[in-house]
C-alpha cells in the first residue's frame, strides 16, 4: 500500500503543476543555453577574424605610407620652390606688360620728338651742305 501511496501523491505534484514536466523544462532550458553558448561563440569568432582582417589592412596601410613618406618629403620642397618661383615671375610678367601697354604711347612721343628734332635741324642742315660746297664736299643724297 505504500507503494501506491507513493505514486498516488506524485501524481497530485503532477497533476498540480498542470502537466507541465519539470525534466523535460530542464532539458530544454539546457539545449537554449547550449544553443545561445554557440551562438556567442561563433559571434566571438567571426569578430575576432574581423579585427584580424582590419589588422591586416593597418598593417598594409602603414607600410605603403612608410613607403610614400620619404618622395613626398623630397618632392614638397621642389613643389614650393616652384609655386615661389611661378609667384616672382607672374610678378615680372605684370611689371613687363604694364611697361608694354605704355609702349605705344611711348614710340608715338618718341616719333613726334625726332620729326620736331628734324624739323629745328633742318636750317642747320642746309648750312652745312653750304659750307661743305665751299670745300668741294658734296652732300649724300
Amino acid at each position: 500500500m505504500s507503494s501506491q501511496q507513493n505514486n498516488h501523491g506524485l501524481g497530485d505534484v503532477m497533476s498540480l503543476l498542470g502537466g507541465v514536466n519539470p525534466v523535460a523544462m530542464a532539458g530544454k532550458a539546457v539545449e537554449t543555453m547550449v544553443t545561445l553558448t554557440g551562438e556567442l561563440v561563433q559571434t566571438l569568432a567571426n569578430f575576432n577574424d574581423t579585427m584580424r582582417e582590419l589588422n591586416t589592412a593597418a598593417r598594409r596601410v602603414n607600410s605603403l605610407l612608410d613607403d610614400i613618406e620619404a618622395p613626398i618629403r623630397a618632392i614638397v620642397p621642389q613643389v614650393q620652390a616652384g609655386v615661389k618661383q611661378a609667384r616672382s615671375t607672374i610678378k615680372r610678367v605684370d611689371g613687363v606688360l604694364g611697361q608694354v601697354g605704355s609702349l605705344p604711347g611711348d614710340v608715338a612721343k618718341a616719333v613726334s620728338t625726332l620729326g620736331d628734332l628734324a624739323g629745328r635741324l633742318s636750317p642747320l642742315a642746309a648750312f652745312a651742305e653750304s659750307a661743305g660746297g665751299l670745300f668741294g664736299v658734296k652732300p649724300n643724297k
